[in-house]
């Protein structure tokens, strides 16, 4: 029988496991990030560009946890690097979104192929029967996932 005590201790071992290969796959993207010369914030500008597409600067802001002058500021410098640029949103000219520019674009992309890559390395050595378990347990994690972002009414 799994008590809740017993899940508790199991989930803070997965995330320990997920710590340790993440420290195990980190050493192959600082480099590419490095090469960059952006800031952290900046970089978690680029990422937030790279995951969900063009932002409002409202949205930015708010992302990051910032006022919207400092906001403003990181993605002035971002626009000055040629890694981001503002555009009219298409129904409503007042709208300014950014997005990554095409240079943008590739730098995270590399990151994340760098990522991805080392990944792969790690999977295809890994047994067919470890791949299946892990293939099912991602399912299901991405499953919990969306049916969190869904309106309470359609759970």
């Amino acid at each position: 029988m799994v008590t809740e005590s017993n899940k508790d201790n199991q989930v803070d071992g997965i995330l320990a496991l997920a710590d340790r290969l993440f420290r195990q796959l980190l050493p192959t993207i600082p480099r590419d990030l490095l090469s960059l010369d952006i800031t952290v914030p900046q970089t978690k500008i680029m990422l937030i560009l790279y995951v969900s597409g063009p932002r409002r600067m409202s949205d930015i802001a708010s992302e990051l946890d910032v006022t919207m002058p400092t906001a403003t500021s990181l993605v002035d410098r971002l626009v000055e690097k040629h890694y981001v640029v503002r555009e009219t949103h298409p129904d409503d000219r007042r709208v300014v979104l950014c997005l990554l520019s095409e240079a943008g674009q590739e730098a995270i992309s590399h990151v994340w192929q760098t990522a991805r890559k080392r990944s792969k390395e790690l999977l295809q050595a890994m047994e067919n029967s470890k791949l299946a378990m892990l293939t099912e347990a991602l399912q299901s994690m991405l499953e919990v996932a969306l049916a969190e972002q869904q309106p309470i009414g359609q759970r």
